[in-house]
C-alpha cells in the first residue's frame, strides 16, 4: 500500500478491508503520503501482533495438552512397578536344630552351645568333624573287640589292647594306616561347603545295590550313622579309660578270658 500511495502521488486511497471494518471513507477524501504510509505500517504491525498472540496461545494449549517428560517418565515407572513381580521373601536364617542328626529321645542336643543359629559355616565344620570322628570311633571299637580273638598273619605275638600301639609291628601298621587315612581325608572325606553339612556321599555305592533302601544314603541312614558314631565315640573312650585303669583289654573287661 505504501508503494501504491507513492505511485498514485497522493491520489485517493481506499483500504481494501474498509467495508469489513465498517469504516466510511469519503470518496473525495485524499490521504497525504505520510498518513498513508503510517496507516499501512500500523495495519501491518497489528496483523503481526495478532498472529504472534495466536501462535503463543496455541503453543500454551499444546503444552498443556502434551504431558511433560517428567510426567511421562513417572507414568512409565509406575507401569513397570505395577507389572514387576513381587520379590521372593528372604530365606530363613540357618537353624542347626532342623538338620540331620536331630532324633528322639534327645532331639536337638547341644548343651554347651557350640552351634549358633545362623552360623552355617561353623556348623558345617563341626558336623564334618563329628562324622569323621564317629566313623573312626566305630572302626576303633570294633577293632578293640576283635583283636582279642583275631590276629593277622605275622602278628600273632602282638599284645592286645593299647599295648599293640607300642609294639614294633604295631608301629609298622600305623605307618601303613597314615597314607590310607590321608587318602580318605583328601578324596572321600573332603569338606565341601557347596554340599549339605556332613554329606560325604556314598563312595561305596551302597545305594545302587538294590537292597530296598537298606543301604541307601537316605536321611534315615544318615541319622543312624550319626547316632552309631556318637555311641562309638563314648564306647572307645570307655574302653581306653578302663584299660588304663585295669590293664585289661575290651573283652577282659567283661570278665571273659
Amino acid at each position: 500500500m505504501l508503494s501504491l500511495a507513492f505511485a498514485n502521488g497522493g491520489a485517493k486511497v481506499t483500504p481494501p478491508n474498509a467495508q469489513l471494518r465498517g469504516l466510511r471513507i469519503a470518496t473525495n477524501d485524499v490521504l497525504p503520503p505520510e498518513q498513508a504510509a503510517f496507516s499501512s505500517a500500523t495495519w501491518l504491525l497489528g496483523a503481526t501482533s495478532v498472529a504472534a498472540t495466536a501462535t503463543a496461545m496455541m503453543s500454551g494449549i499444546q503444552s498443556r495438552l502434551r504431558p511433560s517428560r517428567t510426567h511421562r517418565v513417572a507414568c512409565r515407572a509406575s507401569e513397570v512397578a505395577i507389572e514387576a513381580p513381587e520379590a521372593p521373601p528372604p530365606p530363613p536364617p540357618f537353624d542347626p536344630a532342623q538338620q540331620i542328626g536331630v532324633t528322639q529321645p534327645l532331639g536337638y542336643f547341644d548343651p554347651l552351645g557350640f552351634c549358633k543359629a545362623g552360623d552355617e559355616r561353623g556348623f558345617h565344620k563341626l558336623r564334618c568333624a563329628e562324622i569323621k570322628h564317629g566313623r573312626v570311633a566305630m572302626l576303633a571299637a570294633i577293632g578293640a573287640v576283635f583283636q582279642h580273638y583275631i590276629h593277622f598273619p605275622g602278628c600273632e605275638e602282638v599284645p592286645n589292647g593299647l599295648r599293640a600301639a607300642l609294639d614294633p609291628i604295631g608301629l609298622l601298621a600305623e605307618l601303613f594306616l597314615v597314607p590310607v587315612v590321608g587318602f580318605l581325608e583328601l578324596i572321600y572325606w573332603k569338606d565341601d561347603l557347596s554340599k549339605e553339612p556332613g554329606n560325604f556321599g556314598d563312595p561305596a555305592g551302597w545305594a545302587d545295590t538294590g537292597l530296598g533302601g537298606a543301604g541307601s544314603y537316605s536321611d534315615d541312614m544318615r541319622n543312624k550313622e550319626l547316632n552309631n558314631g556318637r555311641a562309638a565315640m563314648f564306647s572307645i573312650i570307655g574302653i581306653i579309660v578302663a584299660e588304663l585303669a585295669t590293664g585289661k583289654d575290651a573283652i577282659q573287661q567283661f570278665g571273659l578270658p
